[in-house]
């Protein structure tokens, strides 16, 4: 509220009452006859002061004892902690991390020996390199480590040694595992010349089975395909050596049978096993191969085993280096639990002492200080409460006051003294604040406009008015948490903001209309307005509220029937526009329907021409294939398929023309697309778009009045639309279909860019009382014989709206009927 908030509450035609503030000075002087001495203010040599001095003294020593040794004991262990966060750890981390890349290496050194590719195999020496690289680099930062460690000489010149033991291990080991990369290379690269060199011996069998039969040549010759294939698949160098120069006599053999056979068969032989010479025992070739893969096979076996030993060298000097070092971080690590444990006992003892001196201290300061400062306080709030009979309901006289004592001789005696000489005082304020409050509340307390003051939201005082407005009690109000509990949740923000806003500028707020809302749930709509106002201790916010919920109610009222009407017309636009739709695509239907009955006519022609003539053609040749043909008739047949085929040729494009005319207007109906066309061959092709619906009306006329060179830039399908329902119109409610029939369409260019196109009939005409609503929504005269009554109002908002033009209407009945449409050449854009 704004009072309430900063957003005040709306403001209120009634002024916010001040509150006088009561003369202290004359109402104390009018009450005291005769003044009192002032309490007395002595010096004295060991008062309050002295003893606090004393004790807090002793503790701040112990205090200061605790954190000496506390800091010692930290300092002690932070160096602790750096020698093991900066020397020690890292050390048992590398070397765990070294223990780790070993085993990856382990994992990797067999797969590098059994690649059999060359991708795997350069994957997996990529990774065995990295690991060797990973492994180095981590000698290299454990050595650092050492060097900046403070272990014992002894054991750090162990360390070094196992850690010089392990880097020459390894710098081994990345010469071995190069080695072993270069032999799997070789392995494989001889492996593939092999595989290469048995798929050529297999084309090479292939090709010998196609040759003519060559006797005991052909068998030496399979027999030494079959032995080589065989010998592949020998581990043994030693036998796959002998297999290869077994195969060479076995060629020579060959040889000598291939040079005694008759041409040309011996000159094949010849080829055969020279090529036969080739893949298996020339340099490079299929026992060549195999030889030089076993003998790297064997390498790489070898490089394997040694790199296995080196890899479990390194692993014994590894795992000696990390027991090592994990040993040492025990020990410095028992060291420090030794040093925490003795330190944590001093400090502990030090505690125990200093509590049982603040416990000392306590007792002390409560007997000769709080327990008089209690008593003395019981005394002030009886007097301050008006319990004159004395303290904690003892029956005195009221004519005596409860006394405040003033037993002892230090600085509490004085202050009770000084109490004693201003409880007089404050009860004459009290009364003179109680006669400004009764004037006060006779002042506000009758306002018919309801007024809270509050701080921070929080209900400081509220009249009746405003208690009732929110149909609850004064009292209720008071104990609100929060004014913002009884606002709506939307307005508490601008609330806050207007608070804040008359705290720092102090001027009044323009009145404000919020929502509120009573504890029962009931709303209500509040005019408020606030000020800043000085409010017993401190600065507060005075509302002013008016309930104006009546008021508030009425526009609601009137809004909402706006809105209701405004939704009505929205909903009737949308079914209107869905209503037209559907008429625009069942006259698009129509039109398809037609057309493909028309087209289906010159289609069934064109099918029968093309079969006569298939006829025709079948029986010339039989007559040709029976050497019967004549010059009669070949003649015959040149004439009876000449008419066939223009009987084709005119069907044909009979169907063409009905098809490409379809195309182009029933695009143009289904599309808004916009584009520049002429009007005079438009027309044409939408005429001969409709012409199956009006074909079987022989006696109809449609005459075409345009100039063959008007063009138009605008929407082509809009058009359309508009001369097909204007068309279909005269059909059905003008024309007779039995009795001669005319349709005009006449069209030019006005002044000003203008077209004029008119459609008219010589039919019935309409009547005069249903010409004024022909372009009504749903009118029809042919209601129960399927009209929608939504042609003519299609073209109305096609005309009016997509043409940007006028659409006007001629009729008498008996005479006809002329629509006449003005529209600019050159349509707007939409």
């Amino acid at each position: 509220m704004d009072g309430l908030s900063s957003t005040a509450l709306p403001a209120s035609t009634l002024p916010a009452p001040a509150i006088p503030a009561p003369d202290v000075a004359g109402l104390g002087g009018a009450a005291r006859k005769e003044p009192q001495a002032p309490p007395p203010n002595r010096r004295r040599r060991f008062g309050i002061a002295v003893r606090i001095t004393l004790g807090l003294s002793v503790m701040a020593l112990l205090v200061l004892l605790i954190g000496g040794v506390s800091m010692s004991s930290f300092r002690l262990f932070r160096v602790e902690v750096a020698a093991l966060s900066t020397n020690t750890l890292p050390e048992v981390i590398t070397s765990a991390e070294l223990h780790g890349s070993l085993q990856k290496l382990v994992a990797q050194l067999p797969q590098l020996a059994a690649a059999t590719s060359t991708p795997q195999r350069r994957s997996i020496y990529d990774g065995l390199v990295t690991e060797l690289d990973s492994m180095q680099l981590l000698v290299a930062r454990m050595r650092g480590l050492m060097k900046e460690g403070d272990a014992r000489a002894g054991e750090r010149d162990g360390n070094v040694r196992l850690l010089e033991q392990t880097r020459s291990t390894l710098l081994i080991l990345a010469a071995t595992v190069a080695d072993l990369n270069a032999e799997v290379t070789r392995q494989i690269e001889y492996g593939d010349r092999q595989a290469e060199a048995a798929r050529a011996l297999s084309r090479l069998a292939a090709a010998i089975e196609s040759m003519p039969d060559t006797g005991a040549w052909a068998a030496r010759i399979g027999a030494l395909m079959a032995r080589a294939a065989g010998a592949m698949q020998l581990d043994h160098l030693s036998r796959l050596k002998g297999e290869a120069r077994s195969a060479e006599r076995t060629l020579a053999e060959l040889a000598r049978l291939s040079g005694g056979a008759p041409d040309p068969t011996g000159q094949m032989m010849s080829t055969v096993q020279e090529e036969l010479f080739s893949l298996l025992v020339a340099p490079g070739g299929l026992f060549d191969s195999a030889i030089d893969r076993l003998q790297a096979r064997n390498r790489a076996q070898a490089l394997t085993g040694q790199a296995q030993v080196l890899v479990e060298t390194v692993e014994r000097s590894t795992r000696a280096l990390y027991d090592s070092i994990r040993d040492q971080s025990a020990e410095r690590t028992d060291a420090l639990a030794a040093l925490i444990a003795e330190r944590t006992r001093m400090v502990m003892m030090l505690a125990g002492t200093s509590l049982l001196l603040a416990v000392c201290v306590h007792f002390f300061f409560r007997r000769f200080l709080s327990s008089r400062l209690v008593v003395m306080n019981r005394a002030v709030l009886a007097r301050l409460s008006g319990n004159r009979g004395g303290v904690q309901g003892a029956a005195v006289p009221a004519a005596l006051p409860v006394p405040v004592p003033v037993d002892g001789d230090d600085e509490i005696t004085d202050i009770g003294a000084s109490i004693r000489y201003f409880i007089d005082e404050i009860d004459r304020r009290q009364q003179a604040l109680a006669d400004n409050e009764r004037r006060f509340r006779d002042l506000v307390e009758g306002s018919i406009q309801g007024i809270v003051i509050h701080r921070d939201f929080h209900a400081l005082y509220a009249n009746d008015s405003f208690a009732a407005m929110l149909g609850m009690t004064v009292a209720e109000v008071m104990a609100l948490p929060s004014l913002l509990s009884v606002v709506a949740v939307t307005e508490r923000q601008a609330l806050i903001e207007n608070y804040d806003h008359l705290l720092d500028g102090g001027q009044s707020t323009p009145r404000r209309r919020i929502r509120a809302c009573r504890p029962d749930g009931a709303g209500l709509w509040v005019e408020l307005t606030g000020r800043r106002v000085d409010w017993m201790d401190g600065p507060a916010i005075q509302a002013v509220v008016v309930d104006v919920t009546r008021e508030v109610e009425a526009e609601d009222a009137l809004r909402q029937s706006r809105d209701a009407a405004e939704r009505a017309l929205g909903e009737l636009k949308a079914t209107q526009a869905s209503l037209i739709q559907a008429e625009k695509m069942a006259s698009l239907g129509q039109l398809v329907a037609g057309v493909a009955h028309e087209v289906n006519t010159p289609i069934g022609i064109t099918i029968t021409g093309a079969s006569q003539l298939q006829a025709l053609i079948g029986e010339l040749s039989d007559r040709h294939t029976a050497n019967a043909l004549k010059k009669s008739d070949f003649q015959r047949f040149l004439g009876d398929g000449m008419e066939m085929a223009n009987l084709i040729l005119s069907n044909s494009t009979r169907a063409a023309n009905l098809v490409q005319s379809f195309k182009l207007v029933a695009v143009d109906q289904s599309s808004d697309e916009r584009r520049a066309f002429l009007l005079r061959d438009y027309i044409d092709e939408l005429l001969r778009s409709l012409h199956p619906t009006y074909k079987a009306r022989t006696a109809l006329t449609i005459e075409v009045d345009c100039p063959a060179d008007l063009e138009l830039d605008g929407y082509p399908g809009a058009l359309s639309q508009i001369l097909t329902n204007l068309i279909m119109n005269a059909l059905v409610h003008a024309l007779d279909p039995e009795l001669p029939g005319r349709i005009a369409i006449a069209a030019r260019l006005t002044g000003g860019d203008m077209v004029e196109l008119s459609v008219g009939d010589d039919g019935n005409g309409i009547a005069p009382e249903v010409l004024p609503k022909i372009f009504d929504p749903f009118f029809t005269t042919r209601r129960g014989a399927g009209g929608s009554g939504l042609g003519l109002h299609i073209v109305y908002n096609l005309v009016t709206g997509r043409l940007h033009g006028t659409i006007g209407v001629e009729s008498r009945p008996g005479e006809g009927t002329r629509f006449t449409l003005r529209f600019p050449r050159v349509t707007a854009a939409a």
